[in-house]
């Protein structure tokens, strides 16, 4: 979708301390091959308390560094992929009332890695129908700790590190124009993160953290002769989202100064749709993400504001922000900085 009037107010992150993974190596939580094999450096984890008050705490940052009043918020969106801290429970009116306040909707989307991303997409349309004081406020936040998640083993080639992030959108300017966005979903190979029995009563519950590498394996044993099919859709998909979005832009691939990928390890780094838009590691955020590791639903919201408090983007730089997630879902979002702002380098 190509977007006009839709801008970025403000954003903020709030990260946990950075733990070395060679740490976890030498005490036996994060395998030495692997570890070697994904390149993270270090992995950003949270000092304790439920997830969703780091996406208050990051609220608030963005709140404070935002030129939008409380009052013109018409939409409160949080995402996330771990628990919030208690079930059964509403995190987005969580979030609303420990933060803004006020009337305003709040909904959720529960779309796990890509979740920050499709919260940009939905919160753009509802602002495009909306008057032009409108703005919304959209968060992420996740924790993966045990016992639920092990953050070194519950997933192989990505390590999950702990933050929040905010963002506020409006329709009347900021520091950057949101130029246009793509959302797909391809549910064909959706199962291999399911497992061969993914229904039975809360079957892992009680047999330690979540186990996604088990699942993974259980439907390739049963359905290998995928395996190639579904990298290949991974990649055309991820391909399409970006194509998409930078067409909706007006945009080519030269034409993008800074790209904010997934922080995946490097053994899942897809190679053809690196080569396809001409993606070099120096001009993606893969030296920090390598630091903080995969924040959930926030890594690109919390590698925009890198950018921006680090001054790695200067005004009329272009900007992708890039997205896979379980299920599958593909998404891109492109950017236009308009300004420089002075922050503090919260989430450096």
């Amino acid at each position: 979708m190509r977007w006009k009037g839709i801008h970025l107010d403000a954003c903020g992150a709030v990260l946990g301390h950075r733990e070395e993974t060679s740490a976890a190596v030498a005490q036996g939580r994060y395998d030495e091959a692997e570890a070697a094999a994904d390149g993270y450096l270090s992995i950003s984890v949270a000092d304790g308390g439920p997830a969703v008050e780091l996406a208050v705490r990051a609220a608030d940052l963005t709140m404070s560094r935002s030129t939008v009043e409380p009052g013109d918020i018409d939409l409160v969106v949080h995402s996330s992929c771990s628990h919030q801290g208690l079930d059964h429970f509403a995190p987005a009116s969580y979030v609303q009332g420990r933060t803004i306040g006020g009337r305003a909707a709040a909904v959720e989307v529960k779309q796990y890695s890509n979740g920050g991303l499709a919260a940009i997409e939905i919160a753009a349309a509802y602002l495009a129908a909306r008057t032009e004081r409108s703005a919304a406020l959209l968060t992420t936040s996740d924790v993966f700790a045990l016992p639920a998640f092990d953050r070194y083993r519950s997933d192989k080639g990505v390590v999950f590190g702990d933050g929040g992030t905010g963002l506020v959108l409006s329709r009347r300017g900021g520091i950057a124009r949101l130029l246009s966005t793509a959302v797909i979903s391809d549910g064909t190979y959706g199962a291999v993160y399911l497992g061969n029995k993914p229904f039975e009563e809360d079957a892992e519950a009680g047999d330690g953290p979540v186990d996604l590498r088990s699942r993974r394996d259980e439907y390739l044993f049963e359905n290998g002769e995928l395996l190639l099919r579904i990298v290949q859709s991974l990649t055309e998909r991820q391909q399409e989202s970006v194509s998409v979005a930078l067409a909706d832009a007006g945009l080519d691939a030269g034409d993008i100064d800074r790209w904010v990928l997934t922080n995946v390890g490097r053994t899942l780094d897809d190679v053809d749709f690196r080569a396809m838009f001409g993606i070099q590691d120096d001009r993606t955020t893969w030296e920090w993400g390598r630091r903080v590791g995969h924040i959930g639903a926030a890594d690109q919201i919390a590698g925009l504001t890198h950018l921006l408090e680090t001054g790695a983007v200067n005004p009329g730089d272009r900007v992708a922000l890039c997205g896979i997630g379980m299920g599958f879902t593909y998404a891109c979002a492109v950017v236009e900085i308009l300004e420089r702002p002075r922050w503090t380098a919260e989430a450096s």
